[in-house]
């Protein structure tokens, strides 16, 4: 099965830096989303004490959130603006409710949730989102003649038009 069949786009005209801050995003939810619940679960003591009655808890929060953590990294790379808005939301929450004392596994989770948010706002990254915004957009003309980036899509011609792309 290739990639445009599983609702990836084309992979080549993909940022390696959206690919990469997708694959984080992706490992941050296994890491620190699916992991912890696991361990806990299985009752492995991994450095984090949660009360036995909030286990449960744990469960039916995480779950959800880690499989629309998920969903909204595959969105991020078909140039979804409202997914890069929610993660970068998610990434802010995950560092503002980070614990003091970390273990490897948050600390962990911690640094590739970072690493997602950063790396989908990079210039090349905004350029993808721009690239696949439904609404028209301005024509900026690059510095010197056709943008590369746009002429290595084919849509040189219509961004600089200003028509929707």
């Amino acid at each position: 099965m290739s990639d445009q069949q599983l609702g990836f786009g084309e992979p080549g005209n993909i940022p390696a830096a959206v690919r990469l801050s997708a694959a984080c995003w992706v490992a941050s939810a296994v890491v620190a989303g699916m992991m912890p619940v696991i361990l806990e679960v299985a009752g492995i003591d991994f450095g984090q004490s949660i009360p036995d009655w909030a286990v449960p808890y744990l469960v039916a929060f995480a779950v959800p959130l880690t499989a629309l953590q998920v969903l909204a990294a595959q969105h991020l790379l078909q140039g979804a603006r409202w997914a890069r808005i929610l993660l970068t939301v998610a990434a802010a929450l995950s560092a503002l409710g980070a614990p003091v004392d970390l273990t490897a596994l948050i600390l962990a989770g911690l640094v590739l949730t970072l690493a997602g948010a950063t790396l989908m706002w990079l210039p090349a990254s905004n350029r993808f989102f721009v690239l696949h915004r439904s609404v028209p957009v301005y024509p900026v003309p690059a510095p010197s003649g056709v943008d590369t980036a746009l002429a290595d899509t084919g849509l040189a011609d219509t961004a600089l038009k200003g028509e929707p792309l």
